[in-house]
């Protein structure tokens, strides 16, 4: 395996976590989606959140079709190439992007769950391509804390999108425009974002010499599975319908423009979950200093959720500060211990993304569906195949 950079995975990690920031960002634009709709076009609320049911229908679709032609023991990806199956992902899902405008001017919700389920397709091929290099190209050791710091930024996309789309659609845009000037200008920053990775080295995932096992005889994937069902489905339910649910009168009877606010705090504790969890799975520091730097990191994220809140007009901050509790009871379910990387027989990447989409599918029947950044799996067999010399505190 070549060397990502002279300046070891800095580069290609701050490419990769504009990736994660990027589809976390649109994926939540959704949740601003389904009330702006609703109103628009005077939609019940099952039909409203057929937004949610076609885009992560789309991911379902995308990734057992995956799964399936992967168990003949060739991952298809890997054929064409992870490269450019990332950089395929992200000219679909600016294609996509570019079906809103049309679709604006017809004023037509087909139309526009067309645009959803070709960017849930865009998606799901991104963070297919996506996941492994993250894994890839730094140590074994550090592979946890790299994966949980892209889907920081993933869930720091999730925290700004309530407050930059409900901006735009609630009030600097009226009607169909509210749409389509901003999806305009989604799907040329996918484009860019599409020459950067083409013009980054990144090292292709290693090629499996022995035939792949079947993942699912593995008991823990299998709960796995049930568990991340559960859980993706409750978290976007919960960021589907708040917007629409503090609307109520008998709620809060808030406007459109004052729930967006709950929302970004709702996307926000789960970016200071990952944050947290990014440095506490750093094998590289030791404990004592670990125990500092969890607190500091804490406070740091509560600022961040207060400047971020205040930036969109929300919460007086003498009502903040229950978070700051929450914060530190988030820290204290992290110890000192560091688990040690465990190479597992199958390969999970085939897999992962069909796990995350059985729950958001049927979110939808509850009321709704999951975000974009979903939790990776690492690749089996990647200490084999890493950088003799990895620098930073994420390698």
């Amino acid at each position: 395996m070549t060397k990502a950079t002279a300046r070891g995975i800095a580069w290609p990690m701050t490419v990769l976590i504009s990736l994660f920031f990027m589809w976390g960002f649109l994926t939540v634009m959704n949740d601003v989606l389904v009330p702006h709709w609703k109103e628009a076009f005077q939609l019940s609320y099952a039909q409203s959140l057929l937004v949610q049911f076609c885009f992560f229908g789309a991911y379902f679709l995308g990734s057992m079709l995956y799964y399936f032609s992967s168990l003949s023991g060739a991952d298809p990806i890997q054929r064409f190439g992870y490269k450019r199956a990332a950089v395929g992902g992200l000219l679909l899902s600016a294609t996509a992007c570019l079906l809103f405008i049309p679709a604006s001017y017809s004023h037509s919700y087909s139309g526009f769950l067309l645009a959803l389920f070709m960017l849930g397709l865009g998606f799901t091929l991104l963070q297919i391509a996506a996941n492994p290099f993250v894994a890839i190209i730094g140590s074994a050791e550090g592979a946890s804390s790299r994966l949980n710091l892209a889907q920081a930024f993933n869930s720091l996309g999730t925290t700004l999108a309530p407050l930059v789309g409900g901006w735009l659609i609630f009030e600097r845009f009226q009607g169909d425009a509210a749409i389509r000037y901003p999806y305009a200008v989604y799907a040329g920053l996918f484009v860019l974002l599409a020459i950067w990775v083409q013009l980054t080295p990144l090292p292709e995932p290693p090629r499996a010499e022995e035939a792949r096992g079947n993942a699912l005889r593995h008991r823990s994937l299998r709960l796995a599975m049930i568990a991340i069902f559960c859980y993706v489905g409750a978290e976007v339910t919960i960021g589907s319908l708040i917007i629409n649910f503090l609307k109520l009168p008998e709620v809060m009877g808030l406007p459109e423009k004052a729930a967006k606010n709950y929302l970004s705090l709702y996307w926000g504790g789960a970016m200071v979950g990952r944050f947290l969890g990014a440095l506490a799975l750093n094998n590289k520091l030791p404990s004592r200093r670990m125990m500092l730097m969890l607190p500091g990191l804490s406070f740091l994220l509560f600022l961040l959720l207060m400047v971020i809140n205040q930036a969109g007009g929300g919460l007086d901050i003498k009502h903040l500060w229950p978070m700051l509790v929450l914060i530190f009871a988030n820290m204290g379910a992290f110890d000192d211990r560091r688990p040690e990387p465990r190479p597992y027989g199958g390969s999970f990447r085939d897999h992962r993304s069909p796990v995350a989409c059985f729950g958001r599918d049927a979110a939808w029947r509850h009321g709704h569906v999951g975000p974009g950044g979903d939790r990776p799996v690492q690749l089996d067999h990647v200490e084999q195949h890493l950088h003799p010399r990895d620098q930073g505190p994420w390698a």
